[in-house]
């Protein structure tokens, strides 16, 4: 239960995919609805990624050789092309992980409802699939591995900044909310560009993130002439 900015809109705008009633065999002595194939998950599936990429972080520190099988490392990525989408479910360490997930908790959940599951799934993992070809392509060390969710959830971002413009975010400490689209240019110039002018060696694929973002304000200009 809660109320930000918008909501009664975002509940207006929201539909609920209907059972389709369909002619049975006159056999049968009646009818069969068919439902949403999605059921439970749809419209959840923001929730489910947040349960996946928790337990796989989990496992990340139950399981020896995890998280190297399966983290993108450009040098090997024509021997192992999976990890495009698996390093997106990796995390390297706790703040890391903890970050991530805060942010896309707060996000995630307000596209799926705004587009719908199956192109929030779709830009979620194309914009992580993107991230990590971009990191592959600017990184100076392909042996350099790279994981995280990060790239996908700057698309996330990315894309509900094209939308929905004028949605309001809070930072902390600032007291008064701020145009998500102004959040997200603050965030790319203060996180990724500003770090990449200076060449600070942080050891945080900037080019990564830069690459999700990029992906979804593409995508948002899409989503928002169609």
């Amino acid at each position: 239960m809660h109320w930000c900015v918008g909501l009664d809109d975002y509940k207006r705008e929201e539909k609920v995919a209907p059972a389709i009633e369909v002619e049975a065999d006159h056999r049968s002595g009646g009818k069969k609805d068919v439902t949403n194939p999605l059921g439970i998950l749809s419209g959840n599936c923001s929730y489910l990624l947040l349960v996946l990429i928790s337990v796989s972080y989990v496992l990340q520190l139950l399981i020896p050789g995890y998280t190297e099988h399966l983290m993108l490392v450009p040098a090997f990525l024509r021997e192992s092309p999976w990890t495009l989408v698996t390093h997106i479910f990796l995390h390297g360490s706790l703040t890391h992980f903890l970050l991530n997930m805060l942010v896309f908790f707060f996000f995630a959940p307000t596209l799926e409802r705004k587009i719908g599951s199956v192109k929030f799934l779709l830009i979620f993992f194309l914009a992580g699939i993107v991230a990590g070809i971009g990191w592959s392509l600017t990184t100076t060390n392909p042996m350099i591995p790279v994981v995280g969710a990060s790239g996908a959830i700057y698309g996330i971002l990315a894309t509900l900044a094209v939308l929905m413009p004028k949605m309001k975010v809070y930072i902390f400490p600032i007291p008064i909310p701020l145009d998500i689209w102004i959040v997200v240019i603050l965030f790319a110039v203060f996180f990724d560009v500003l770090p990449i002018m200076m060449g600070s060696p942080d050891g945080i694929a900037h080019t990564a993130h830069l690459s999700g973002l990029f992906f979804g304000l593409f995508a948002g200009m899409y989503l928002k002439r169609s």
